[in-house]
């Protein structure tokens, strides 16, 4: 009878999550290999989102100055001496290699890999405190910037600078996509789309024609405060338009632009054939709701698998749905990775050969989460193959 649990419970196990998840990054503080210890508090210094450059073997952090002392705000990692395998799992941070001071870039929270290779940030122009070293710093508006990983030395290639009008607190932009229309062509018609969970709004970037505007829409909105529970201590705070990622495109490089509120279970889509149009009326779609409790920030598509997966904040866990299996339901949703370390997932993306990684920072956006005590690695940066990981879920969806 004993034999008899062990074994189904191995396999109800084994039905939750997919494959053991390992390989990955874990570090209890982000040190620097290219400054001097003393001149900056590793305690203070807080990623909050990654890209994976798989055809350059280099991963970029991005670490906001919320802060006083942080070096660099756009960091990297050799992934190829650093494989994140057992024993090195905690490697040291550089300077982007496309960077020669470090403060080329005042202060960003996401970069983003588009598929022509180049590497996207969105900069907010300052600094978020008024201590000592706050002018180090230069201040602008925010602006979008592009640099070129094709290229030595990561040329920067693009900065836009955000429109008086649109800019809205700045500090609230959540996650982006870059949205190229037509990859094997010149990668001039690009798109990006960038969402604000404070003001509830999706900034619009037109590469080509250089020109920028908002849109809104009811479906950006927070259903309800999320909860976030650490130590025996529950918070509580309000998210709207947070995640948002791309799916396949169609023949004239529309294609559906799948989104989330960080406090809210719906997911919806909308044609990016909407977003492209300005001063357009968008017509999204409830494509259903994830379950109870299953707030999400970040979400990533895969274009392998057709699934979409998506970095909880509460549940400590990253869960799947594949887009195939319509509507949205709880029963058409699987966990893929469970850990009560993985402390409010922060950021999820599908790199260029089909690896899927995802981050947890322990720092919601809730009052003096920086001083949040953590007797394990607080930062914790994972990847798996996204087939593997859902194999034998309800996100697989097997060749008949």
């Amino acid at each position: 009878m004993k034999l008899f649990l062990l074994v189904f419970t191995g396999i109800l196990f084994q039905g939750i999550l997919g494959v053991e998840i390992t390989q990955g990054y874990k570090w209890r503080q982000i040190l620097y290999g290219d400054v001097t210890p003393g001149t900056y508090n590793p305690d203070t210094n807080i990623p909050t989102a990654f890209a994976h450059d798989a055809d350059g073997h280099k991963l970029f952090l991005t670490i906001p100055r919320k802060f006083p002392k942080i070096p660099h705000t756009l960091a990297e990692v050799d992934t190829e001496k650093n494989p994140g395998v057992s024993g090195k799992r905690s490697p040291l941070l550089n300077r982007f290699s496309g960077h020669k001071s470090g403060n080329e870039l005042t202060s960003v929270y996401q970069p983003v890999i588009d598929d022509c290779r180049r590497l996207w940030v969105v900069d907010v122009g300052s600094v978020e405190y008024r201590s000592r070293g706050a002018k180090d710093y230069p201040s602008h508006r925010p602006a979008i910037v592009a640099y070129d990983l094709k290229q030595p030395n990561y040329p920067e290639v693009v900065r836009h600078h955000f429109p008086v009008r649109l800019v809205e607190k700045p500090t609230y932009f959540g996650g982006f996509a870059v949205d190229v229309v037509n990859p094997t062509g010149d990668c001039s018609e690009t798109y990006v789309y960038i969402t604000n969970f404070l003001s509830n709004a999706l900034f619009i970037y037109d590469h080509k024609n250089q020109q920028s505007w908002n849109v809104t829409d009811a479906t950006f909105k927070a259903e309800r405060p999320s909860t976030f529970d650490h130590q025996g201590k529950q918070y509580t705070y309000k998210a709207g338009l947070f995640g948002i990622t791309l799916g396949d495109r169609d023949k004239d490089g529309n294609r559906p632009a799948y989104y989330l509120a960080g406090s809210s279970i719906k997911v919806y889509s909308v044609n990016t054939k909407e977003l492209k149009q300005k001063n357009k009326k968008l017509n999204p779609e409830l494509l259903g709701n994830r379950g109870k409790l299953n707030d999400a920030i970040a979400l990533a598509y895969d274009p392998k698998t057709k699934g979409i997966f998506f970095a909880e904040s509460k549940t400590r866990q990253v869960s799947c749905w594949n887009t195939q299996k319509m509507p949205l339901r709880m029963q058409h949703t699987d966990v893929i990775y469970s850990n009560t370390r993985f402390v409010f997932g922060t950021d999820i993306s599908v790199d260029s050969k089909g690896t899927l990684w995802f981050m947890s920072n322990g720092f919601p956006p809730v009052k003096n989460s920086q001083k949040f005590k953590f007797d394990y690695p607080r930062y914790r940066l994972l990847n798996v193959d996204t087939q593997a990981a859902i194999a034998g879920t309800n996100c697989e969806i097997k060749p008949r």
